[in-house]
């Protein structure tokens, strides 16, 4: 009884001390503020991290309300614009609440669209009886402080619609509530954010501050747009590369990361190019665990055909001929490999290049992952959904490639977004359609580029034939403690089939998986003849 006694003081003690050491540790923590948050968007050593402090990353968008039970006919409702989370009185006004969340948090991304020049946008903080901030013509770009190139995003069909997305972060303390005063028309819209557990200090969002930071925005908006290679520490292998042949480099040992993967394909028969490229599997092995297995094409951002990403995207580049760059951290304890496979009947010289750099490992460091999937033949209105990814384990979600030949007449990618997190019951993330969920709106007709990704292949202006979307994640990534599940509504403006393909990057731990991923012969998949048509 004695001895029971004592371990129980013992653990009351333990307790104590620990609820002591948590309260000092989240009184030592960093406020979270306007700054902080901008530093932390070029800060690529955050990535694979798991956070600390932890945060819920989710998104509330104008997503049709109808859509409340999974796989029922209400479910793929279409009517996007009209989402919104109730009325409200307002100093004599009614408006409509887009956004309304408790804190501490922080929103990170915002589009707005919708041709909705007579509506005034406003943001209250921290239960304030009036906005502080009102911006006109329902038009996020107008935000009231100077936005620098790389934080602001001006879509494709800016001059008609005011489609944009806003990068740059807004932090609050207690709450925030973002409203539209014009109650007769439907609004397209997106809200990203973060909200971090009680007794986070965060500082909230104003135009003074934002004013105040003008120069250290202008400073992440031109590293975003101009990014630092790390190019020192060189391990390479170079040979040729004939059909069914596998090279691999073995990577310097020790607590080390790669910070630049070059990979150039050289020496290849033009007109075999695009099949090459989908046909070069790499598959990367951290402390003796495969993490890493896409084809080249697919993995370095590009999709089907492997096109010239035409981008300054933070992440990755490539020149359309072969020559592929990755800057995602991918650190390990003891010992890595790259390899690359050639399943296809096409030679080329092939060559790897990887640039490491001493890495300190920490309790909450994480494994970089990539995996891809391929499915054919999907038939579109048919109340189905392509499934992205399923993720298991601890993790954080840092972007994805969609990549697809559409057989149909029109566009396709009507279908919205689910992301679901760990114990969800409904998605954390209910978007608006493809276009939306790519930095578009609306139904892009051209390539373009960001510095978070962008769309490398179009190759229709009515979106037959080959696209290719590409998002990578800043402040914008998702953390799952033990399950992530990604799926995109299979919805086109024409009963017809799609080709999906997807490739996701993600930070894990070393036994954290991939449920859906495919096999490497789905990589054989013989490309369909692309579809040109208008000028190019």
């Amino acid at each position: 009884m004695w001895a029971k006694l004592v371990n129980m003081k013992k653990f009351t003690i333990a307790l104590l001390v620990l609820s002591f050491f948590c309260t000092v540790v989240i009184a030592q923590q960093k406020v979270i503020t306007i700054a902080t948050l901008l530093n932390d968007m070029i800060n690529k050593d955050l990535d694979v991290c798991f956070p600390v402090p932890y945060y819920t990353s989710k998104m509330q968008s104008s997503y049709d309300r109808r859509s409340v039970i999974p796989n029922t006919p209400s479910w793929h409702a279409n009517d996007d614009g009209s989402g919104f989370v109730r009325y409200e009185a307002n100093n004599g006004r009614v408006e409509k609440v887009l956004f309304d969340e408790k804190g501490p948090g922080v929103i990170i991304r915002i589009i707005t669209t919708g041709k909705a020049a007579g509506a005034n946008l406003r943001i209250y903080f921290d239960g304030e009886k009036e906005a502080s901030i009102t911006i006109p013509a329902y038009d996020i770009s107008k935000l009231p402080i100077r936005i620098p190139p790389g934080l602001l995003l001006l879509h494709e069909h800016y001059n008609t619609t005011q489609g944009s997305s806003l990068y740059y972060p807004i932090p609050y303390a207690k709450s925030c509530k973002i409203t539209v005063d014009d109650l007769n028309r439907g609004y397209y819209f997106h809200a990203n954010y973060r909200t971090y557990a009680a007794g986070t200090r965060v500082k909230t969002f104003t135009i003074k501050e934002a004013n105040s930071l003008e120069m250290k925005a202008d400073q992440i908006g031109y590293e975003l747009l101009h990014k630092e290679i790390y190019g020192a520490n060189e391990a390479s292998i170079k040979r040729r590369l004939e059909s069914g042949v596998t090279m691999n480099l073995v990577l310097p040992a020790g607590n080390k990361a790669i910070r630049t993967l070059n990979v150039d394909i050289s020496n290849y028969n033009k007109a075999d190019y695009e099949q090459l490229m989908r046909g070069l599997i790499v598959k990367i092995i951290f402390d003796g665990q495969q993490t890493v297995s896409a084809p080249l094409s697919d993995f370095a951002g590009t999709g089907m055909g492997a096109p010239k990403a035409n981008n300054i995207n933070w992440y990755l580049d490539n020149d359309g001929k072969g020559s592929f760059s990755l800057q995602f951290i991918m650190p390990y304890k003891k010992n890595a490999k790259i390899e690359l496979a050639n399943i296809t009947q096409y030679p080329a010289e092939a060559q790897i290049i990887a640039c490491t750099s001493p890495w300190k490992w920490m309790p909450n460091t994480l494994y970089f992952h990539a995996t891809w999937r391929q499915e054919n033949g999907l038939k579109t209105n048919a109340g189905l959904d392509y499934n992205m990814a399923t993720l298991t384990g601890r993790g954080i979600f840092k972007g994805d490639v969609l990549s697809l030949y559409n057989h149909t007449k029109r566009w396709y990618g009507e279908g919205d977004e689910h992301i679901w997190v760990d114990d969800d019951k409904f998605p954390s993330d209910f978007g608006c359609g493809t276009e939306d969920y790519y930095n578009a709106t609306f139904a892009p007709i051209h390539v373009y580029s960001n510095p978070f990704g962008g769309a490398p292949r179009e190759d229709d202006e009515a979106s037959r034939g080959y696209n290719t979307f590409l998002r990578t994640r800043n402040l914008d990534v998702i953390p799952f403690h033990k399950k992530f599940k990604f799926d995109f509504e299979l919805i086109s403006w024409d009963t017809g089939m799609v080709d999906y393909s997807s490739t996701v990057y993600w930070y894990g731990d070393l036994d954290s998986k991939a449920t859906t991923a495919s096999d490497d012969k789905e990589a054989l998949y013989k490309l369909p003849q692309p579809v040109y048509t208008g000028d190019k």
